[in-house]
């Protein structure tokens, strides 16, 4: 063997030790992949189940507001009733009032007929002076 044979050998095998090593951490980089994409498989799953508890959430929530909408209206149904019922009432009570009050008016008496005239300025002092 020559010596370029021999350094031309030895190159070679530097350079299938270079790929060796290469190789391991390719391998090393891979096994590392292929578990962290059992991690991103489960974080799938689990977001797959929350989606669908979701769902479900939704759904029950939209069913309750269905029922709670129809409970709503019946009540504001039977308030608009008892509202259009008070409204004829008070209507009727004012009617009432003035009717009344329209056919007993009292008629005001002037003072000079409670006094004669002049007793009734006399009246008042006295009662300024009483106070």
């Amino acid at each position: 063997m020559t010596l370029a044979a021999l350094v031309f050998e030895g190159l070679v095998a530097a350079l299938l030790l270079v790929a060796v090593v290469m190789c391991w951490r390719v391998d090393r980089r891979l096994n590392a992949l292929k578990k962290g994409q059992d991690g991103v498989q489960s974080s799938v799953i689990a977001l797959n189940e929350a989606t669908d508890r979701a769902r479900a959430s939704l759904a029950a929530l939209e069913r309750a507001t269905a029922q709670s909408g129809k409970e709503l209206e019946s009540r504001v149904a039977e308030a608009r009733k008892l509202s259009d019922e008070l409204r004829l009432m008070a209507g009727q009570a004012d009617r009432t009032a003035e009717s009344l009050a329209s056919s007993r008016r009292p008629t005001r008496r002037r003072a000079s007929e409670y006094f004669p005239e002049g007793a009734g300025s006399r009246v008042i002092n006295d009662l300024k002076d009483v106070r």
